[in-house]
């Protein structure tokens, strides 16, 4: 089977059903059914074949979803761009990708030619709404569950990129995951507002709403007063909200005023959560639950069910069905529960390899294990708890310091917007903790009262050394604080 199937299979069941709605207009799963059909005919025209790559760089829009199930349908491999980079940035990816068509839309006409570079590389410009002239073509039978369709690349903007290949079959086990634990019908919608050239975008609810003949609605881009605009109308159902969009829209004006009663739940996680972040919606009647995913495994690995929230919102949740979650120390061994450690995953969603990168998947993929440099530990239940990422852990001296433990005290502070905590290199420890801190509008909080927000709080070796007040925290396109960037800032001057 390949996905595509997903969109024809709902086409023939219910061709009337809405499947996108975006800026005023909707798609049916019929509409959507011949839009596929027809664009699979113009990039197998454009030669899109089996196995070949086919770049997207574009918006989030009907046309990128459109675009996925095309190469899915060809037997070709999708790989969105990130939209938010500069042109001499993405002719990184490009060249690690080679694609045999980039696909563009008229905005990034320029940024596609400038990318594309002396590859000549075919560009097949379109406009938003515009009609696909090309055959129709059919699902066929050319493509199984162990073929790769989609590329998620990984890295930054330096060194070699690195491609989470992804098949059909790990697509379709977290879409199928997805909707059992969420118990997602045909009859949800889901708002999608985070940026579908990232894992969380398109795998979190998309493809698993599209995969049961549910309604995906598109933003363009996330803009709060968008998003309680569209809540306010009361037809969807299931949100994927990381903590900064959170303090965005409860922070908004029309927070307060905005029904959510037909809110089914919200969705967050992506980094450790703080408990300010599950309160604005918890506080509003609203089931907020976590998850646990990277691009690697293909979205969750772990995922709470909502009759859970909120007595356990405060963890990332159980495994998914069909995968399994251990903690393993420096040496890979298993801890028992309680005890923090490298958390390490399996299952059918996880990635086959990185895109033409053997020592990489070799040093992530180890005797059928993901591991994913992230520190974690599992309770006597069974629940996941998140600490940080492995390689954020701060060393003071000989003692680790997680700054998500402090970014979790200075996320408790209303004169606080946004706060991140970093190490700074230290002649006599090693490192210590520079808390970088955004002000809420208005406020005057000087730094002096920043660190006293520590006291009782934390050990002292624990607590940051300096505050670096900032205009805006500098982020990574699905909104994490740059920690690169803030480390640079923290550099000590020479």
């Amino acid at each position: 089977m390949d996905i595509s199937r997903w969109i024809s299979d709902a086409a023939a069941r219910a061709p009337a059903n809405t499947a996108v709605r975006f800026e005023g207009g909707a798609l049916s799963y019929g509409d959507l059914e011949g839009r596929v059909a027809a664009l699979a005919g113009v990039l197998g025209d454009a030669g899109a074949a089996r196995g070949d790559r086919v770049a997207y760089l574009g918006p989030n829009c009907p046309e990128l979803l459109e675009a996925l199930f095309a190469c899915a349908r060809l037997g070709a491999i999708f790989v969105p761009l990130n939209a938010r980079m500069t042109a001499a940035e993405l002719r990184l990816f490009v060249e690690q990708a080679s694609p045999g068509v980039l696909l563009a839309e008229e905005s990034f006409w320029q940024a596609a030619g400038e990318c594309a570079g002396p590859q000549q590389i075919p560009i097949l410009r379109f406009s938003l709404g515009g009609r696909w002239d090309g055959p129709r073509v059919s699902p066929g039978s050319h493509v199984d569950a162990s073929s790769p369709v989609l590329i998620f690349f990984t890295s930054g903007t330096t060194g070699t990129p690195k491609g989470a290949v992804l098949t059909h079959g790990a697509l379709i086990a977290h879409a199928a995951g997805t909707a059992e634990v969420l118990r997602m019908t045909a009859t949800d919608e889901v708002l999608t507002v985070t940026p579908m050239f990232h894992v969380a975008g398109l795998n979190l609810l998309t493809t698993p709403a599209l995969s049961i003949g549910a309604t995906v609605t598109v933003h363009r881009r996330f803009g709060p007063a968008a998003v309680l605009a569209e809540l306010a109308q009361g037809t969807v159902r299931l949100l994927v909200s990381p903590p900064h969009m959170t303090f965005e829209l409860a922070a908004h004006p029309n927070w307060e005023h905005t029904d959510l009663g037909r809110l089914r739940c919200v969705m967050t996680g992506g980094t450790t959560v703080p408990a300010r972040a599950l309160d604005c919606w918890t506080n509003r009647g609203v089931a907020v639950i976590q998850s646990y995913g990277l691009t690697e495994a293909g979205g969750s690995v772990t995922l709470l069910p909502i009759e859970e929230a909120p007595a356990k919102s405060t963890t990332a949740g159980r495994p998914m069905p069909q995968c399994d979650v251990r903690i393993a120390d420096s040496s890979g061994h298993t801890v028992p529960p309680g005890q923090d450690g490298e958390i390490v995953v399996r299952g059918p969603s996880a990635m086959r390899e990185y895109w033409q990168n053997p020592q990489a998947t070799t040093a992530a993929m180890r005797d059928g294990w993901l591991h994913t440099g992230d520190l974690g530990f599992l309770d006597t239940d069974g629940y996941l708890h998140i600490i940080d990422r492995i390689k954020e852990v701060i060393i003071v001296g000989v003692s680790n310091v997680a700054p998500a433990d402090l970014e979790a005290v200075l996320a408790d502070s209303p004169d606080i917007a946004a706060a991140a905590v970093v190490g700074r290199p230290d002649d006599q420890l090693g490192e210590v903790p520079i808390a970088f801190v955004v002000r809420t509008a208005g406020s005057q909080l000087p730094a002096e009262q920043v660190l006293a927000l520590f006291d009782g709080r934390v050990a002292p070796y624990k607590r940051p050394r300096d505050v670096i007040f900032l205009d805006a925290m500098p982020r990574t396109p699905v909104g994490k604080p740059e920690k690169k960037a803030l480390r640079a800032l923290a550099a000590p001057s020479t």
